[in-house]
């Protein structure tokens, strides 16, 4: 029989990333974006090559890694999914990038090692800034409004539905008198 292929990495592609102020991070939590810059193989990727370095503008203190393979799980720095961004910050973040392809899972059956090196050239970065939790309602566009909770500044005026839910319309009470007609009484007794 033939001999089975070992799975490949389809698609490899990686980004550096820079905090948007100098000695600043690149985290959801503690910063509000990052600067995201072109980042280089070498040699270029090829699926049968297995190791390689990203060439990285100076500044960068992480790598945005976006790995495809059509045959197995990607798990990247033993983290199991196909996008990851791996601090690699000197003493602090990763010597190394170490992107396993495992079939069936926890069974590695390729491996591919990046190393990042930062260049001496400035970064032609363009600003990414994450989404944030919605604005307290205080400061809100005036004519906020919220779907479900989460602040919405579309303005639905246009729109062809209006979905505020005026449908169920509460049935008129139909008056009716306990005294022959000299006062109505709109109270609903179940009848």
């Amino acid at each position: 029989a033939p001999p089975t292929m070992t799975a490949v990495i389809n698609f490899l592609s990686v980004d550096a990333q820079l905090p948007l102020v100098e000695g600043g991070e690149v985290n959801f939590k503690s910063s509000d974006g990052f600067k995201k810059a072109a980042a280089t193989l070498v040699p270029t990727f090829d699926a049968a090559v297995t190791s390689y370095e990203i060439v990285c503008p100076k500044g960068t203190t992480h790598v945005s890694i976006g790995a495809t393979s059509f045959a197995a799980a990607v798990v990247i720095n033993g983290t199991p999914g196909n996008m990851s961004s791996v601090d690699i910050r000197h003493g602090s973040g990763a010597a190394a990038i170490v992107i396993s392809l495992e079939k069936p899972a926890g069974m590695v059956v390729n491996q591919y090692t990046l190393v990042a090196k930062i260049s001496d050239a400035d970064a032609d970065a363009t600003q990414v800034l994450f989404e944030k939790a919605p604005v307290p309602a205080t400061d809100a566009a005036p004519h906020a409004h919220s779907h479900g909770g989460v602040v919405c500044i579309a303005d639905h005026s246009q729109e062809e539905t209006h979905g505020h839910g005026h449908g169920e319309k509460k049935q008129e009470n139909h008056g009716h008198s306990h005294d022959g007609g000299k006062t109505a009484c709109t109270e609903d007794h179940g009848h």
